[in-house]
């Protein structure tokens, strides 16, 4: 399924983007408990980020009113898209990878809940699972729920390969750009995953139009900067060598929660979280890497075991990233 070019939606305060999505009043989520459209302060004035860098700046160091209030950034803020909108975003590129740990994967299926318009089951392969399997998996479960990240889609194929005469579950709202998540939690990165990535970006015609990245690598690393470097070094030497234009953008790590098992992992808390992100960050800059810091956002954001975030905070942390997409030049 495609989707022709609209005219660019700008959501009016109070106007429900989420509403007619299936799974909507089942999941209990609602637009206005995940974002707020800003009034503007001035008529010449947009609340939105106008600028790349501005974005990300603002996104990585603003905040909630108060435990899980909808998220906004500092001066300036990012937009809601509807499904159209998002269409016409990712129509400007020739493939989009989601890279590296479980945060890039969560982020990845959010995204393709976006495309899929579908909150109960959009991020997983549903029609591969038992009746009982999707009554475990609905909703937020997507997200929190280990066992069922066995059903998580990990590609665009994995869903057109089901839009037969007999298909079962959601179909994407636009398919025209592949796009696909491949996992890597070690360093040096499987064969198979650079492999994935060679296949999906290497053989495309125009090396002009811009194949995104995004790169995650804080809990496959526990929060070591040098295995990080080494980790991003490995990535962008193969998107060098696609010879193809890769904007690459790194993500730093979402906060602890307060529910986080102490002696576990990172057992040292947001202090290290925040450390780290500190350190790679310039680190990134420097091999011309864009940072979007989740930080901030989880902050205050409920969590059920201090690691794992719901499908709310999944959403914005898509919806964030299409907002980068959105900035990238394409000529």
């Amino acid at each position: 399924m495609s989707v022709q070019h609209a005219k660019p939606v700008i959501l009016e305060p109070g106007k429900d983007a989420l509403k007619h999505f299936s799974g909507s009043r089942e999941c209990g989520i609602l637009q206005q408990d995940i974002y707020t459209a800003p009034w503007p302060l001035s008529p010449k004035v947009s609340p939105f980020c106008g600028r790349r860098a501005g974005l990300l700046k603002a996104l990585g160091s603003g905040g909630r009113y108060g435990f899980d209030e909808p998220f906004v950034g500092r001066g300036c803020t990012y937009r809601w898209f509807e499904t159209t909108e998002i269409c016409m975003i990712l129509g400007r590129f020739n493939a989009i990878t989601f890279i590296g740990d479980d945060i890039t994967q969560s982020i990845y299926g959010a995204f393709n809940i976006l495309l899929r318009e579908d909150l109960a089951l959009g991020s997983l392969q549903q029609w591969i699972m038992s009746d009982e399997e999707k009554a475990k998996c609905r909703c937020h479960s997507q997200f929190l729920n280990t066992e069922c990240q066995s059903f998580a889609i990990e590609s665009i194929n994995d869903v057109k390969k089901n839009e037969g005469s007999d298909r079962k579950g959601s179909p994407y709202f636009c398919d025209n750009v592949p796009h696909a998540y491949i996992p890597v939690n070690s360093f040096p990165s499987s064969p198979s995953s650079q492999r994935s990535f060679k296949d999906l970006i290497y053989g495309k015609l125009n090396p002009w139009q811009p194949s995104p990245m995004i790169f995650s690598f804080g809990h496959a690393s526990d929060f070591n900067t040098d295995t990080t470097v080494q980790a991003m070094d490995e990535w962008v030497n193969l998107a060098t060598g696609a010879e193809r234009n890769i904007p690459m953008l790194f993500l730093g790590p979402p906060a602890i929660g307060l529910k986080k098992v102490a002696g576990s992992a990172s057992g040292s808390g947001n202090f290290a979280v925040w450390n780290y992100y500190k350190e790679m960050m310039p680190i990134a800059k420097e091999k011309r890497v864009a940072v979007l810091g989740l930080y901030n956002l989880t902050l205050q954001s409920s969590s059920a075991d201090g690691e794992k975030f719901d499908e709310k905070v999944a959403l914005v942390e898509a919806m964030m990233i299409i907002n980068w997409l959105s900035k990238l030049e394409t000529s």
